[in-house]
């Protein structure tokens, strides 16, 4: 039993349309090479954190194929909101949803927290980096990100009051990138997060991924798709 990670999957299923071939050969029969590295690295007995960008769907009632994609695959499935993700609304709609489809093994963790192989989980999407803002408006979803991310790290901490079980953040947005020491982000899971892993980076942007332990002592994994090959990285045995 262990957990994995991979985000980005992108699928397109239900929005043929939309597939990911066109952004060049690295994309390339990228659901087929999804399934193959799944299915290779995980068993039934895994969970598999996906932090974000799931499906092209517009709306959630046409991403049924998608999500049955994803159950048909092995392991329980933690996911959590990409900024593709526009088929998310409510919890209670998810809820609805999710609940009246056969989707086995898939979860939805968005400022709550699951528990996973000694691990305690939660997660949301995230925003870009304070120094990246351009407008009032991405200031003011930054500080509704930075409020959920405090949001995660008190429900962790709740439901682990004596530090017993390893705590691991999803965000779909890059809380660092490669030449920065700190950011809001890394300051807040500083201390409160064992493992914090992202996705959101392609082409050129794997260049700006930052991996590794920071100052506070907080691993950062990138699992974006095309970045690990399309198969899923383990995080934790």
């Amino acid at each position: 039993m262990a957990i994995y990670a991979l985000s980005d999957l992108h699928l397109s299923l239900s929005n043929p349309e939309k597939s990911m071939d066109v952004f060049g050969s690295a994309w390339d029969g990228y659901i087929e090479r999804i399934e193959r590295g799944w299915r290779e690295n995980v068993t039934d007995s895994d969970t598999v954190l996906v932090a974000g960008d799931i499906s092209w769907a517009t709306y959630i009632e046409k991403a049924e194929e998608d999500f049955s994609f994803l159950a048909s695959l092995p392991g329980r499935k933690l996911i959590c909101r990409g900024n593709h993700d526009y088929w998310w609304t409510t919890m209670k709609k998810l809820d609805e949803f999710f609940s009246s489809h056969d989707y086995p093994g898939i979860e939805i963790v968005r400022t709550n927290v699951l528990e996973a192989e000694g691990c305690l989980i939660s997660g949301t999407r995230g925003w870009m980096l304070e120094n990246m803002l351009k407008t009032a408006d991405d200031r003011k979803v930054y500080d509704r990100e930075i409020s959920r991310v405090k949001l995660c790290i008190t429900e962790l901490e709740n439901a682990d009051p004596e530090h017993a079980h390893k705590r691991i953040l999803m965000i779909h947005y890059p809380p660092v990138m490669r030449g920065q020491e700190k950011t809001g982000f890394t300051e807040l899971l500083a201390g409160h997060i064992d493992t914090c892993v992202y996705g959101h980076l392609h082409g050129r942007g794997k260049g700006q991924v930052f991996e590794g332990e920071d100052e506070g002592r907080v691993r950062y994994v990138c699992t974006s798709a095309d970045y690990l090959d399309f198969a899923p990285v383990k995080i934790s045995d």
